[in-house]
C-alpha cells in the first residue's frame, strides 16, 4: 500500500478533512471524494490501495453501492465503512466480507488505526 492511495469518501467536509489530515499526517497518501459516484471515478483514476467511506450520502447511490462496483473491478480492495448510524442498522447494510471492517462515527482514531493495520498490515498512529 505505500505507492497506493488512501481514498476517503464522505458528504460532510468536516468528517472528510479530518480523517484525512489525519491519515496523511501519518504518512499516508490521501485522495476524497464527497459522494458515492466521486468514490467510483476517483477508484478507477487512481492505484487505491484502501477506501474509507461513509455509508449515507447524498446524491446518485451510498457508500454500498459504490463499494459493489468497486469490487467488480478490485475483488480484493479493503474497505472501511464508517457511519453515525447505529451500529446494528449499519452493519446489517454491509456485505459480508473478510476485506471490510466497520467503524462508527465520531470516529475513534484508534479503531480506525487497528482497522487499517487489520486489512493492510500498515501500523501508523493516527
Amino acid at each position: 500500500m505505500a505507492e497506493a492511495y488512501v481514498l476517503v469518501v464522505d458528504d460532510d467536509k468536516l468528517i472528510l478533512d479530518l480523517v484525512s489530515m489525519r491519515l496523511e499526517t501519518a504518512g499516508y497518501r490521501v485522495t476524497t471524494a464527497m459522494d458515492a459516484w466521486q468514490e467510483v471515478i476517483q477508484a478507477h483514476g487512481l492505484k487505491i490501495g484502501l477506501v474509507i467511506t461513509d455509508i449515507q450520502m447524498p446524491g446518485v447511490g451510498n457508500g454500498v453501492d459504490a463499494f459493489k462496483k468497486l469490487r467488480a473491478a478490485s475483488p480484493n480492495l479493503p474497505v472501511i465503512f464508517m457511519s453515525g448510524m447505529k451500529p446494528d442498522d449499519a452493519k446489517a447494510m454491509i456485505p459480508p466480507d473478510p476485506r471490510v471492517r466497520f467503524v462508527p462515527k465520531p470516529i475513534n482514531f484508534e479503531d480506525l488505526q487497528a482497522a487499517i493495520k487489520d486489512l493492510t498490515g500498515v501500523d501508523r498512529k493516527l
